[in-house]
């Protein structure tokens, strides 16, 4: 699949938009800058905020993905924000709504009202395990990739549910990669993962394809779901 969003997306919605990790990558932020500057939210461009009038919106069936234009757990967004966004999701059970961060530690602050919630998937996007890659490569100011892993290991025990992980863009990695993903599988639930590689030519330091197929082929003979997205070779294979 080449699609630039999750497949089994049908909706999306960002009651809260901006972030602050300045990931190198980030085609959200681009696009807020550029396009959609002339936009009432994006006035002062990427800045976090809170979208009062997307609270009008009803969700009847479909999977949302929520928070698409930013991070609804980065450490900088107020609780009373989270708490807001996870009451409307509890209004709407019909619908299934997929949450996204980069700092899925804090899922555990809300672990509570996430655990009474059958309806969210609760997703982390971790392109890579090697922390020295992240900080050589300045790739964002994210909590560091281990971290990551290791903060969804402990939502899948303390909260449950349905988990994912989305190797997006996907960054070298070392031969554990696969090992860290299947203890956090271990410990979930429904898990599935998504694969793909940069969409937006921005020269990052990702893997060849062979190793991004291997750790594929790895993952499912564990019986792990896995969605492709934007395979190809790497930007120096070509």
């Amino acid at each position: 699949m080449s699609s630039k969003m999750f497949h089994l997306v049908t909706r999306t919605w960002n009651p809260v938009s901006g972030c602050l990790h300045n990931c190198i990558y980030c085609w959200a932020r681009r696009l807020a800058l550029t396009r959609l500057k002339h936009l009432p939210r994006y006035k002062d461009g990427f800045k976090p905020r809170l979208n009062r009038e997307e609270f009008r919106r009803g969700f009847k069936k479909g999977l949302v993905f929520v928070c698409d234009m930013g991070d609804l757990f980065g450490v900088w967004v107020p609780s009373e924000w989270i708490e807001e966004v996870i009451n409307h999701v509890r209004r709407y059970p019909s619908a299934i709504f997929l949450f996204l961060t980069k700092n899925p530690e804090r899922y555990l602050e809300f672990r509570d009202e996430l655990s009474e919630l059958d309806n969210v998937i609760l997703g982390a996007t971790i392109e890579t395990d090697d922390d020295s890659l992240y900080v050589r490569n300045r790739i964002s100011k994210a909590p560091l990739p281990s971290r990551r892993l290791y903060a969804m290991e402990r939502v899948a025990q303390e909260v449950g549910g349905a988990l994912m992980v989305s190797i997006e863009p996907v960054l070298d990695f070392s031969p554990n990669f696969a090992d860290r993903i299947l203890r956090v599988a271990n410990k979930a639930g429904e898990f599935f993962v998504y694969v793909g590689y940069d969409n937006y030519n921005n020269r990052l330091p990702e893997p060849p394809l062979k190793k991004v197929l291997e750790l594929i082929e790895r993952l499912r003979k564990c019986n792990i779901r896995v969605y492709e997205k934007s395979l190809r070779k790497a930007w120096y294979e070509e």
